[in-house]
């Protein structure tokens, strides 16, 4: 059973260039380039980041897209962080929190910490960089208007590529 599996998403992977993909995240392209952002707990920090970030870059025509990872991934996203979201009108990132894999790694563009250390497999990467003026205890507003503001500087960096 597990070789017809792997053959069909082979398959899949083959005719329509679509990848698998983790934790309930939207699939993406083969070649479109991906943005990582990490927080400690992937529940919080990362989501704020990846749905700013998902919004101005298709805004601004950029064919990036942003995932969300966890150090210490918990079990759920964080409400307060969705509530915000909603509230802001943007779209809620699909999906639970989860660890960077190797495989996320490979296919990063850039890596972001946010107010966390990178794993080893993704600090070695040479992907990775660290946002840590991000507040941890200020609330919603305080970490989405820091957050807001790296990523508004990410994708103008990314649109003179």
């Amino acid at each position: 059973m597990n070789r017809i599996r792997v053959g069909l998403v082979l398959a899949v992977v083959a005719v329509t260039g679509i990848a698998p993909h983790a934790a309930g995240q939207s699939p993406k392209a083969a070649t479109e380039p991906t943005i990582v952002f990490m927080c400690e707990h992937g529940a919080a920090k990362s989501v704020i980041a990846t749905a700013y970030f998902n919004k101005i870059a298709a805004e601004r025509g950029l064919p990036d897209r942003a995932i969300y990872r966890g150090v210490n991934p918990q079990a759920e996203l964080s409400a307060s962080a969705l509530k915000g979201l909603k509230d802001d009108g943007l779209t809620l990132p699909p999906g639970k929190p989860s660890p960077i894999t190797p495989a996320d790694v490979a296919g990063a563009s850039y890596i972001f910490a946010i107010g966390c250390t990178l794993p080893a497999h993704a600090a070695s990467s040479g992907k990775g960089d660290s946002w840590n003026d991000v507040p941890d205890d200020q609330g919603y507003a305080a970490q989405r208007d820091a957050i807001r503001k790296h990523v508004e500087r990410l994708v103008d960096r990314l649109q003179k590529r």
